[in-house]
């Protein structure tokens, strides 16, 4: 039996959303939780990551091959890098744990501290990209926008920063972790159920437009 896919080409990187989970995976909400909505970002860069099977080989006492077996590679994780142009002081805290420094008047939460009291086995997090529609549209007229989900991250490092004439960018890396079902913040674009335990990424095409970029940090609510 065949099933009836849809075909797209996405370009160009919209949106990019980060929410601020517990150890479990699971979207923290309330006071404690966070999530930043943002459109200044150069890139998000995937490398899944494998880990390699030994080849085995016994020789006869003639020196001839009597086993040669190769074990598979198995897949073990993605690593992300994420290029920021624009410094959103709310994102470090969430994926480095760093320090929101905060003004005693306003505006408050200008900036972000980093030392060694911060521990990055703290930090979890989830990451989502939606991309441009190009073509992805139906015979009803509907648009479709690719998006891109990574349910869990850690292991966030801060990237080689360099300050001179040119733009001064902010470097995220991170590698994933399986996922929780109970991961439900890309329930409208994904649908309720779709993630499941061990889970890495998700790609999908979804006729719900992504979020609207805002310069904050948001509590989160869950769908």
């Amino acid at each position: 039996m065949s099933s009836v896919i849809r075909c797209d080409t996405p370009i160009q990187g919209l949106v990019l959303r980060i929410i601020k989970l517990n150890a479990c995976g699971v979207p923290i909400t309330g006071d404690a939780g966070g999530v930043v909505v943002i459109e200044s970002f150069i890139q998000v860069q995937d490398s899944p990551q494998y880990d390699t099977g030994d080849r085995k080989i016994q020789r006869t006492a003639a020196g001839k091959l009597c086993q040669n077996k190769k074990m598979p590679d198995e897949y073990t994780n993605d690593e992300l890098t994420v290029d920021f142009c624009a410094w959103n002081p709310g994102i470090v805290p969430i994926t480095l744990g760093g320090r929101l420094l905060s003004a005693t008047e306003s505006p408050t939460g200008t900036g972000f501290a980093l030392g060694t009291w911060a521990d990055i086995t703290e930090a979890h997090w989830s990451l989502e990209v939606w991309q441009a529609p190009g073509d992805a549209c139906d015979d009803q007229g509907n648009v479709y926008w690719p998006y891109h989900a990574w349910p869990h991250l850690s292991d966030g490092k801060r990237g080689q920063m360099t300050i001179s004439e040119d733009p001064t960018l902010l470097q995220i890396i991170a590698n994933t972790f399986n996922a929780s079902p109970l991961w439900t913040a890309g329930a409208t674009w994904l649908g309720t159920g779709q993630v499941i335990y061990g889970d890495h990424y998700l790609r999908n095409l979804s006729n719900t437009a992504p979020p609207p970029e805002a310069c904050a940090v948001s509590n989160y609510t869950a769908p």
